[in-house]
């Protein structure tokens, strides 16, 4: 796999390997490209190539002593550094990557443990003093891949696991490089056989995971997508043939292209993965087409957004999909496409005043809808008063009869009590009279009088 690194000048970079020349770069400017320039005589087939923050490059490259040696570019010279050294091939080191984040070198590989020989994902932080490489996960076959991307200086590592006869991908999010310490977040999980994965996050943060499983006999590309949920997962193509889809994102499109059987393959969206196009023949046709790592200086492109491609690297770089599409200049020997990137423009334009126009009516529907519930409920709370300033209404007269009653017992009350003190006074006159039997006559003739008086006032008053 050939390595291609965009720099800030537009020039491209090529890293490639041949048993006659050995590990060597070279460097395409416009309409000139550079002699090849030998970087490592005894490398091998296993070999990154990445740029960091300052636009170096760098090359981490497994030699035919099984030692891991780390090449940095310098101002003027390019530094070698051993990493590794397995002399006797224990750890079977392979499936090489590394990448650039926050200032520091993250690599990835596959190594088998040494007392158990099951192959392990290690992670590496390179230019860390005293760090020692980590396991991140045991695998269950070499075969799979994983994938690891950077956004906004953040790392994501997606990995296919086995669990019993469960299949899955993890995706971690890294937080802490020296403790490895990440979030992990488990979308997929399937009793079919996944045999390869590939992630990216568009420049709306939204994550795209594409991966292959087998069932039946066919091989199925799927897809899901997380803004702030993970989407269900969705079935784009079908074949007979096992694939190793790569997606990238050019100009706010989303492309995922492959490579099946020898014939090169691509399906389009245009809305961030809700919908995706049939697939189609691409318009490349090599038979050297294979699949490159790719990685540009953040100020190179902002339009185009992946770390694998499609391509021939010979007699001059070519990237499928993107050869045809080319408005940035992609390719060194190409001008960029002005009347396609013009055309795209006028019609993202029109697109995004057509969206507009149909953001402002729902969103003026969806104010008079807010109107009308409004208006609903000042009704409600309208019929509410009324029905409480009855009420209160109500329980204003209860308490006035309340209050008559109070004031008639009130009276009734007052009468008795007085009338009881005219009787302690009549018996205490009757008690100091020496006549006992006269005494009683006549307090018997004044309690009847009293009595009848008694009567007739409270007629009266009941009359009043």
């Amino acid at each position: 796999m050939s390595c291609f690194l965009k720099l800030r000048d537009q020039s491209l970079i090529l890293v490639d390997f041949n048993i006659r020349n050995g590990l060597y770069y070279q460097v395409f400017k416009k309409n000139h490209p550079s002699r090849p320039h030998l970087l490592l005589s005894n490398g091998t087939h296993e070999y990154t190539a990445f740029l960091d923050e300052k636009g170096h490059f760098h090359v981490i490259v497994k030699n035919s002593r099984n030692q891991i040696i780390h090449l940095k570019e310098t101002s003027d010279q390019i530094i070698k550094e051993v990493l590794l050294d397995d002399p006797n091939n224990t750890f079977n080191i392979d499936n090489i990557y590394a990448i650039s984040a926050k200032n520091q070198i993250h690599l990835f590989y596959y190594a088998d443990h040494p007392s158990t020989k099951t192959p392990e994902l290690i992670y590496h932080l390179v230019n860390e003093p005293l760090t020692t490489p980590k396991p991140i996960a045991t695998l269950y076959s070499r075969s799979i891949n994983y994938d690891c991307i950077r956004n906004h200086g953040e790392l994501y590592l997606a990995m296919i696991v086995k669990k019993e006869d469960i299949y899955s991908i993890d995706i971690k999010h890294f937080e802490n490089f020296k403790d490895l310490s990440f979030q992990t977040s488990t979308p997929v999980s399937s009793e079919f056989p996944i045999i390869y994965c590939k992630l990216c996050i568009d420049t709306n943060g939204i994550m795209h995971l594409i991966y292959v499983q087998e069932q039946y006999g066919k091989f199925q590309l799927m897809h899901q997508c997380k803004d702030k949920e993970w989407s269900k997962e969705n079935l784009l193509y079908s074949c007979g043939y096992p694939i190793k889809p790569v997606i990238f994102l050019y100009n706010d499109a989303l492309w995922i292209n492959w490579n099946e059987n020898g014939i090169i393959k691509a399906i389009l969206s245009v809305d961030q993965g809700n919908s995706f196009s049939k697939p189609i023949l691409a318009s490349i046709e090599d038979s050297d087409i294979t699949l490159h790592s790719y990685d540009a200086d953040p100020e190179s492109s902002h339009s185009l957004i992946c770390n694998q491609l499609y391509g021939i690297a010979y007699p001059s770089p070519k990237f499928a999909v993107l050869h045809s599409l080319d408005m940035d200049g992609i390719h060194f020997n190409m001008t960029p496409n002005t009347e396609l990137k013009l055309y795209l423009n006028a019609i993202k334009n029109t697109l995004n005043l057509s969206v507009s126009k149909s953001a402002l009516e729902e969103e003026n529907i969806n104010l008079k809808n807010e109107i009308l519930e409004l208006h609903q409920i000042q009704q409600n709370i309208t019929n509410q008063y009324n029905e409480l300033a009855e009420l209160t209404k109500k329980i204003q007269e209860e308490g006035k009869k309340w209050r008559d009653l109070y004031f008639k017992e009130k009276t009734e009350i007052e009468f008795y009590k007085k009338r009881v003190r005219q009787l302690e006074k009549s018996l205490l006159l009757n008690n100091q009279n020496t006549d006992p039997h006269s005494s009683e006559l006549q307090e018997g003739s004044n309690l009847i009088e009293s009595e009848k008086s008694i009567v007739k006032e409270s007629d009266v008053q009941e009359g009043e």
